[in-house]
């Protein structure tokens, strides 16, 4: 099997009980909650880094990402609003769709996104 068979997928492994409830979660979260969220995404733990890296997702990206949005009050409470309104199928398939998108992405590629998440 090619790499991207063998790679969990975000929210593979959660019923869609399990993924309700944790949709409801995120929608109670307040912009403060998101904060630490995006705090704790920045500084992971090493097995957090490795669940990453069992996604095929890079940890140094994640973090990098993480500490931007967390820095930008107008891009944390986007990310609040777009995820309050996402049902869990949506919350899913977005993070499966991030997910894929990263993997592909080389370090050249990733600073372009970063550059332009800036902007925006």
């Amino acid at each position: 099997p090619t790499p991207a068979a063998t790679t969990p997928m975000v929210g593979a492994a959660m019923s869609p009980e399990e993924m309700r409830i944790a949709n409801e979660r995120v929608k109670e979260m307040s912009e403060d909650d998101i904060g630490a969220m995006l705090d704790q995404m920045a500084s992971m733990t090493p097995e957090q880094e490795a669940r990453m890296k069992a996604m095929g997702m890079d940890p140094s990206m994640m973090s990098k990402a993480a500490s931007m949005m967390a820095s930008n009050p107008m891009m944390k409470a986007a990310a609040a609003k777009m995820m309050k309104n996402m049902t869990p199928e949506q919350m899913q398939a977005a993070s499966q769709q991030a997910q894929n998108q990263m993997k592909g992405m080389g370090a050249e590629d990733y600073e372009r996104m970063m550059e332009q998440m800036k902007k925006e």
